[in-house]
């Protein structure tokens, strides 16, 4: 669990792969409301009402907007690029610029999913029940990215491949 190799690649490539419909089709219309189709908004009215998760129902708090904004701009085209190279990681070094990005996003994200949780288990509207469901809901976009941060940083290479490193003399 220390390398992006066998069904630990496989549960990264599941969660960004899953990642990409619900970021367009559910995040994004905190910052374009009017883009949407009516199945769309009322798919994330019913998830809001089922579950009183204040944060996603509009009005959006400015904070709030401008963590997805930053799910827009950074998150997204890089969930793609990691769908792509855990699809392809025998073509792709382990030891460079995607790890680089892996690091990067997953410390950017994790500290993003603070404010959010704290906000949910602060939702005086919401049940204790309520409060679990939605973290239960988010606490997979707080533990992958943190896992693939724990990754990046203690593997020399995050696909397992040995690194053979060399000395100047």
């Amino acid at each position: 669990m220390k390398t992006l190799t066998g069904k630990t690649r496989l549960a990264f490539l599941f969660f960004f792969a899953s990642h990409i419909p619900a970021t367009i089709c559910i995040d994004l219309q905190a910052l374009f409301p009017e883009i949407f189709p009516k199945a769309l908004k009322d798919l994330l009215l019913w998830y809001t009402e089922l579950f009183n998760d204040d944060l996603m129902r509009a009005p959006h708090a400015t904070w709030f907007r401008a963590i997805v904004a930053g799910e827009l701009l950074f998150q997204l085209p890089f969930f793609f690029i990691a769908v792509h190279v855990l699809l392809h990681s025998d073509k792709c070094s382990g030891t460079g610029w995607f790890r680089s990005m892996c690091t990067v996003y997953g410390a950017h994200t994790s500290t993003t999913l603070l404010p959010i949780l704290a906000c949910h288990c602060a939702n005086k509207n919401a049940t204790v029940l309520e409060k679990c469901m939605v973290t239960s809901i988010y606490s997979p976009y707080l533990i992958f990215p943190l896992w693939l941060t724990y990754i990046s940083v203690v593997s020399d290479d995050i696909f397992g491949r040995k690194v053979v490193k060399q000395h100047i003399d």
